[in-house]
């Protein structure tokens, strides 16, 4: 019996969920949290106004072609200080165009000029558990104003139907200690990324009153780009204000907006300083609110002024290029390549729900959404960005691994299948001994960012796979008398840390051998052994891969040993030898001969391996086989699929495979390697990605 991956953890300690992790903060005395003072005074409606306010024909600075049109205003002289404004309304689809201008008063009693305060469209994430129902309003973006004691607001409706319960928000993000920016950022760079991770100030830093983060962090399956944005707000702002600055974007978005929290995920400052935005991990898919429709899959980084009026400082362009370069290697995406993201619609979005664009993998707000964000001089410097993120990445290749499905075989026959849900849980679903199927079932408590792979030892079962903070974790569960899984122990993070950008390859090359293969963020491919008695360190096996690796157990030099497979910069896939008792190549990288546009996918999820060893191949025309790599034998599945395809050995000679098809449910269908070709597929339900 070979050794559970779970019993051979020994005393680590399990965790109850697969959630992101955040990246985690050095050592330092963390600021207390600063609660902002608000005022909200009611403008009403151009139908309705509230006491105080009027309608009046135009705005004072006029808007051409619309100098008589109705205009609902408020002055409100001598308030309490403040020193951030917005304006929001009743959350309405069809307020689509609203002019809302603003001039504030100084503590003298003088008004200042007239400035236009951008409607904010982005919305908030697709979590419904965010805030209550009606909780969430539209409006402008909060505008920082500096120390004012007095407001004179106007709103015009340019085109669609007019807001309605108006009001005017005033915000005194306060002074704390924590204004003192510490001379070091508590966030420091502890992911082994192809890009190094520049330091970011945390939360606690800039004061973030963690009481009003209303919003449960929601996950998307993968990151796919990053969107470049401005507050358009005072550009002229000493380095002490910049915390009291994000707390009045915190104040607006979480709780005037009512959105839960910051929709950005990082934001920097004209200084080049980069700050932590929306909680739920730096390095994770969080979904935010900056970008509306385009949410998911989507870095939002915004920086700090109206880059509409002035030109943007280098220091602060070098910030947000490093950050996305960090943030794109990740999750391999090319900085200078194009992504299709599917609008949620919405808001100001471009493109109504349900289309799918075809978008730079580093673009401008303005790109998908109704609006000038970032800015005349933040979009004409989107080339340098991507440029100076490519050039920060280096050559790392991006993963062209399709889904894969991972199987297994009880001792008494029974088959089980594992798959991503599109909820970003994992499911399975198992056969009976006289083969019917159940359903599918998910593993409870956790979400992964990839594919499963598992390990099966007849009575028993370990699953590995990445999750959103880009660590591998495990999970571990015996089978019943069905042959079924039945009490998960729980998903825990496996020993030695390191972070990777594929789907984990696992495989046992005899009793309390195992070996665990991942492909880092820098490419290459690493190993972690079990052998008998403790586990050791995260050791390279070198080379480049720009897919998943798989691993064989194989006899090398007479003694217990792996094949590790990766897909080589010309398509072909390479192998090298590696050791079962200790990581670490035992030879040269070498090629096998065979071609793959998506990487190669072993049948190594049970100890019945198929003939020789079984790899997942396409051809230059996408047609997937499956390649004998003993008698270089490669059989087609003859249908098409979308994933990597799962193989489960039997006594009798046969091989079950298991893979995604074009409609996203799991399919089946028998191969008899000795006799004959594939044979004909059929469904076993499901939705995966």
């Amino acid at each position: 019996m070979r050794r559970p991956l779970t019993v051979a953890i020994g005393c680590l300690a399990m965790t109850g969920t697969l959630l992101i992790l955040p990246v985690t903060a050095e050592t330092a005395p963390e600021p207390e949290p600063v609660s902002s003072a608000v005022e909200q005074l009611p403008l009403g409606s151009v139908q309705a106004p509230a006491p105080g306010a009027e309608v009046q024909p135009g705005t004072t600075e006029p808007v051409p072609g619309l100098e008589a049109a109705p205009t609902l205003t408020l002055t409100q002289a001598g308030t309490a200080e403040f020193s951030a404004v917005g304006v929001t309304w009743v959350l309405d689809p069809a307020v689509v165009d609203v002019v809302v201008k603003l001039r504030v008063q100084d503590s003298a009693g003088a008004w200042g000029q007239w400035t236009e305060l951008a409607m904010d469209g982005v919305g908030p994430s697709s979590n419904e558990a965010a805030t209550a129902p009606g909780d969430q309003r539209g409006g402008t973006e909060p505008v920082w104003s500096g120390p004012s004691y007095g407001a004179e607001v106007e709103v015009l409706t340019r085109s669609g139907a007019t807001p309605l319960d108006v009001q005017l928000v005033l915000i005194d993000p306060r002074e704390s200690a924590a204004d003192t920016v510490p001379a070091e950022p508590e966030i420091q760079d502890v992911a082994n990324a192809a890009a190094t991770m520049p330091p970011i100030y945390s939360r606690a830093q800039w004061g973030a009153d963690e009481s009003i983060m209303t919003w449960p962090p929601e996950y998307a399956g993968t990151i796919k780009a990053a969107t470049v944005h401005h507050t358009a707000d005072a550009n002229g702002y000493p380095a002490e204000d910049v915390p009291r600055i994000l707390r009045s974007i915190y104040q607006f978005h979480s709780v005037s907006r009512g959105w839960g929290d910051i929709g950005y995920n990082v934001l920097t400052d004209r200084f080049g300083r980069l700050w932590e935005g929306r909680a739920g991990g730096l390095a994770s898919t969080v979904i935010g609110a900056h970008a509306g429709g385009f949410n998911s899959s989507n870095f939002g980084v915004s920086m700090l002024g109206n880059y509409d009026v002035v030109d943007t400082p280098q220091a602060m362009i070098d910030a947000v290029g490093s950050v996305i370069a960090w943030k794109l290697a990740l999750y391999g995406v090319n900085p200078r390549g194009s992504t299709t993201l599917v609008s949620g619609g919405g808001g100001t979005a471009k493109y109504p729900a349900g289309t799918a664009v075809m978008l730079p993998t580093i673009m401008g707000h303005r790109d998908v959404g109704n609006t000038t964000c970032p800015g005349q001089y933040g979009y004409v410097r989107l080339g340098e960005i991507r440029n100076r993120a490519a050039g920060l990445i280096g050559s790392v290749p991006g993963d062209v691994s399709p889904v894969g499905v991972s199987a297994m075989r009880a001792s008494g026959g029974q088959m089980t299948m594992f798959a991503r849900g599109m909820d970003s849980a994992v499911y399975f679903k198992s056969s009976s001994q006289s083969g019917q199927w159940g359903t599918w079932t998910p593993i409870p408590h956790g979400i992964v960012s990839g594919p499963p792979t598992v390990i099966g030892y007849g009575n028993a079962v370990d699953i590995v796979a990445r999750g959103f903070d880009g660590t591998y974790w495990g999970n571990f569960a015996t089978l019943n008398a069905q042959g079924q899984p039945a009490q998960w122990r729980g998903w825990y993070p496996l020993p030695g840390g390191g972070m990777f950008s594929t789907a984990p390859a696992v495989a046992s090359a005899g009793p309390n051998l195992l070996t665990i293969v991942g492909r880092g963020l820098d490419g290459a491919l690493w190993q972690l052994t079990w052998n008998g008695s403790r586990w050791s360190s995260w050791a390279t096996l070198g080379g480049v891969s720009q897919a998943a690796p798989t691993v064989h157990a194989r006899t090398v030099n007479g003694a217990p040993g792996y094949v590790v497979y990766g897909l080589a910069l010309n398509s072909r896939i390479n192998f090298v030898t590696a050791g079962a008792s200790s990581p670490g190549a035992l030879s040269a990288w070498a090629t096998s001969g065979y071609y793959s546009r998506t990487g190669a996918q072993a049948d190594a999820g049970d100890q019945t391996a198929a003939p020789g060893g079984v790899l997942t191949t396409t051809n230059a025309d996408s047609v997937v086989g499956l390649t004998n790599t003993l008698s270089g034998r490669t059989v087609s599945l003859a249908a098409p699929i979308s994933s990597r395809a799962a193989m489960v050995a039997h006594p009798d000679g046969s091989v079950f495979v298991f893979a995604r098809g074009m409609d996203n449910q799991m399919w089946a269908t028998i191969w008899y390697p000795n006799t004959g070709p594939v044979g004909r597929w059929w469904p076993l339900g499901g939705v995966f990605q």
